[in-house]
């Protein structure tokens, strides 16, 4: 076979060739295939075809400049005229693409997750510029971005809890970095997590705190009191005695018990390095049982094996 038969087949590498701008003209052109078919089934009708089933007219188009993961892109919206159920015209709005959005979800997430992990404004946009551009991400939008979310969560932390079902409520707190004074801090984040009667769990309440002090517990678990929610069945705690304290007075009727990660954690601090694979086997056999009869077996052996201190 001669050389120039081996190689008739193969294409040529175009320098102009540009795989992820023909990935974003495909994307593009599924995106607005997606209107076209959102648009026909609202009418009832697909363009150009007469049915008497049809409940308004095509209006031209509109195009839209939109924020993506992708980058910005222009999409080519359609518009109509829809007759409503009480035989009014009104504009039709895609229920894909919102009437005011300008950037998808996934972009606000990626510009929150960089500003929560303690990356300032000006450092986001030089970031993000090469895929978004600067005039689409200006200082004022990423604040309008975390001011949206500010506003959402100081609104689910004041909410009425009285429809909640808890049975149980695990209250603890983690050290996570947060943003405060222009820098990023670990702090205590105050945490109330439900079990609801039906299994399902829920995030009750989220609170920053200097330290896990008396006080800042107590105000925590008054707040989650003066929101109306209702005694749980049991409450799993840290061992705070401060927390121990706020939740017998806002609670008297709840059965408390000491979480059992936290009592394990006692336990290795005062063990020797060399038992704590013993320890840890022998207490999750305790925590663990299937029926009351094995745990109070397994206690026993627990106890059993447990040597008695030798004074030298």
């Amino acid at each position: 076979m001669s050389r120039e038969s081996t190689t008739t087949n193969v294409l040529p590498l175009r320098p102009s060739f540009d795989l992820r701008r023909l990935v974003r003209e495909r994307l593009t052109e599924a995106v607005e295939g997606i209107f076209e078919e959102e648009l026909s089934a609202v009418l009832g009708a697909i363009s150009g075809e007469r049915s008497p089933a049809r409940r308004g007219y095509r209006n031209g188009s509109r195009e839209r400049l939109i924020l993506t993961e992708c980058g910005p892109r222009e999409l080519e919206v359609p518009r109509a005229r829809v007759t409503g159920e009480d035989g009014e015209e009104e504009e039709w709005h895609s229920a894909l693409l919102p009437r005011y959005q300008r950037r998808t979800r996934r972009v606000e997430e990626a510009i929150l997750g960089c500003y929560f992990s303690g990356t300032n404004t000006r450092r986001i946009r030089k970031a993000l510029s090469p895929l978004f551009g600067e005039k689409l991400l200006s200082k004022s939008t990423i604040s309008r971005i975390v001011g949206r979310l500010k506003d959402q969560f100081e609104a689910w932390r004041k909410q009425e809890l009285s429809a909640e079902r808890c049975a149980y409520l695990y209250l603890d707190a983690l050290r996570l970095p947060i943003r405060m004074a222009r820098r990023v801090v670990k702090v205590p984040v105050l945490v109330a997590l439900a079990v609801r009667e039906d299994g399902q769990k829920a995030l009750l309440s989220l609170g920053i705190a200097s330290s896990e002090s008396t006080a800042s517990w107590e105000g925590f678990v008054r707040d989650l009191s003066a929101r109306n929610l209702k005694a749980p069945k049991l409450v799993i705690l840290d061992g705070n005695p401060g927390l121990l304290r706020a939740v017998r007075e806002c609670w008297p009727a709840s059965d408390i018990q000491r979480c059992t990660e936290h009592k394990l954690r006692n336990l290795l601090s005062k063990a020797p390095q060399h038992c704590h694979e013993e320890l840890r086997r022998d207490f999750r056999a305790v925590t663990h049982g299937e029926s009351a009869e094995e745990i109070k077996d397994a206690y026993g052996k627990f106890r059993k094996a447990s040597p008695e201190p030798v004074v030298t």
